[in-house]
């Protein structure tokens, strides 16, 4: 993806490591009060059994706070109440925690007439305690956590595009990975790693702020992980055709460009052209060759105005690609309309 000429890379290299750390300073002294019932809103998505504990901030923090209890004293149950107290949070999430924990087997509640969620960790939960640490020293997890959990949290601040400061991430629940927090380093390289991929944009504003692109609202959407999308398959995602060799697939080569200038248009609607000219020998089902055609005259018109919609584009060039996808590789073969030639 071409660099956008008006951004200042190292200005906002700066920016997000000093003011990050001044917020991960911050958020050491003045922990996060969000309810756990708008932790999963605040994150882009709501809580489930197949979560992983230490993608969900409070249960990773319970987890190592009920270890640090067990280990000064191993056979008592503890009141989640506590930890709420401590965090910040609404009574009632105690037992909203606790429930969660047991259904994953990591603890055992016990039932009394007080009504209090007192807990104890099972041998489940003493493993999942020894897994937590091992990821917090885990720095590529560490890395891929705060990309993943940067992009859903930009997402949902500003997925109409509007720039945005990316400290912002540290005052939700996500900034937290396997009960620790992500640091102002870690931001820094996640924020780098994304906007190189091309799914953020940082704009040089003052101070400077992060942008989400089409790329990386299409990566949120598409349910997977930042790395699934990066490495998605891009076969037919480029091609070759010429009248002796045909239609050839080939590697990826973009041509609509992603930057605050808007879209290139002429390579799209020499591709749309060149579709079009050579549809009919590519030897395709009538139906299918009328669609491809179709849609490729639909990309080459919306190409053509004045001022091209992104949207329509993109969605008229992917439409394009999946017809071509369809011929992995073919031989032109020209139409003769007299059959005796």
């Amino acid at each position: 993806m071409p660099q956008n000429p008006g951004i200042d890379r190292r200005a906002i290299d700066k920016f997000v490591k000093d003011i990050a750390k001044e917020f991960e300073r911050a958020s050491r002294k003045h922990p996060i009060r969000m309810p756990v019932s708008a932790e999963a809103s605040a994150q882009g998505g709501g809580w489930n059994s197949g979560a992983t504990i230490e993608s969900s901030p409070y249960l990773a923090l319970l987890l190592m706070w009920l270890d640090a209890h067990a280990q000064q004293h191993p056979a008592h149950y503890v009141d989640v109440t506590q930890f709420v107290e401590e965090q910040g949070l609404p009574a009632q999430d105690a037992s909203v925690l606790a429930f969660q924990l047991e259904q994953r087997g990591l603890v055992t509640i016990a039932r009394n007439l007080a009504g209090t969620p007192d807990v104890h960790l099972t041998d489940d939960g003493r493993v999942a305690v020894h897994r937590l640490k091992e990821l917090q020293q885990d720095h590529a997890a560490r890395h891929r956590y705060a990309a993943e959990a940067f992009l859903r949290w930009l997402y949902t601040a500003a997925h109409d595009q509007k720039p945005v400061s990316p400290v912002g991430f540290f005052t939700v629940p996500a900034a937290y990975y396997a009960g620790d927090g992500i640091t102002g380093d870690e931001l820094h390289q996640a924020v780098a790693r994304l906007n190189h991929a091309g799914l953020v944009v940082g704009i040089n504003t003052d101070p400077p702020t992060v942008a989400i692109t089409p790329d990386g609202i299409e990566c949120i959407l598409s349910g997977g992980t930042v790395s699934d999308y990066l490495n998605r398959p891009r076969a037919g995602d480029s091609y070759t055709i010429n009248n002796s060799q045909g239609f050839v697939a080939g590697r990826e080569n973009r041509v609509v460009q992603n930057n605050t200038f808007g879209l290139d248009t002429t390579a799209l609607r020499d591709f749309a052209a060149v579709v079009q000219q050579f549809a009919p020998t590519f030897g395709m089902e009538p139906t299918r060759q009328a669609e491809l055609i179709h849609d490729a005259e639909v990309l080459g018109e919306e190409t053509a105005a004045q001022n091209p919609e992104p949207s329509r584009v993109r969605a008229t060039y992917h439409r394009v690609l999946s017809g071509l996808s369809a011929i992995t590789t073919a031989t032109a073969r020209p139409h003769h309309s007299d059959p005796s030639r």
